[in-house]
């Protein structure tokens, strides 16, 4: 692991301060707890779990499994972010919290909140997103992806294949991409949390408490 990589990861582990300082912001907003707050908690909550587990893997140079954690942490800012997409956000985190699947509700324009959708919607906002998105559901399929990150053409035409729990063919580069998406997404995640921490406080959409 080079200085680097090293220092990409360190920007990220120091993001976990702005996770907790989001949730302490939320908890202490408005006048109430709302349903929003729990889908946002439980966002910020795995947030916070999936850098901890990206850090650890890409350390220990185990990019395979770090890379999974990209979708996953798109997921969690998908899947919250879609309750800017609804009329009404705390009957859609209500409906999360009583088990039913967010591809199963609509958003305001009539359309099912399925992952391709939401992929679409935010990418108005954020245009990586959907690459981002497809990218990354490479790692979460056996794909191309993980061909090449076990194996390498050698000086001399000599073809290389690794079977081990540590990367050996994963480039630097790759390992400060994901961490820089890392980055961004959390970034985004709590952006979302904030801006809902000011409606809390200004009672913005929060007539229906449940």
């Amino acid at each position: 692991m080079n200085e680097e990589v090293e220092g990409h990861l360190r920007s990220l582990e120091l993001l976990e301060s702005k996770v907790k300082h989001s949730a302490k912001v939320l908890m202490q907003s408005g006048k109430g707890i709302y349903d929003l707050d729990f889908l946002a908690n439980a966002a910020l909550n795995r947030t916070l779990s999936t850098i901890n587990g990206f850090l650890l893997l890409t350390r220990a140079n185990n990019f395979n499994c770090a890379a999974h954690l990209i979708r996953i942490h798109l997921d969690t800012f998908l899947r919250f972010a879609a309750a800017w997409l609804v009329d009404n956000p705390h009957e859609f985190a209500r409906n999360i919290l009583e088990g039913k699947k967010v591809s199963a509700m609509k958003d305001r324009a009539g359309v099912y909140m399925l992952d391709r959708n939401l992929k679409e919607k935010l990418s108005q906002l954020y245009p990586w997103v959907e690459k981002v998105y497809d990218e990354a559901s490479g790692y979460i399929h056996l794909s191309d992806k993980h061909i090449f990150n076990s194996s390498a053409l050698k000086d001399g035409g000599t073809l290389a294949f690794s079977i081990s729990s540590e990367d050996r063919f994963v480039s630097d580069a790759s390992r400060i991409e994901a961490t820089e998406l890392m980055i961004e997404i959390t970034n985004c995640i709590c952006h979302f949390a904030n801006e809902y921490s000011i409606a809390k406080d200004n009672q913005i959409n929060l007539d229906d408490e449940g």
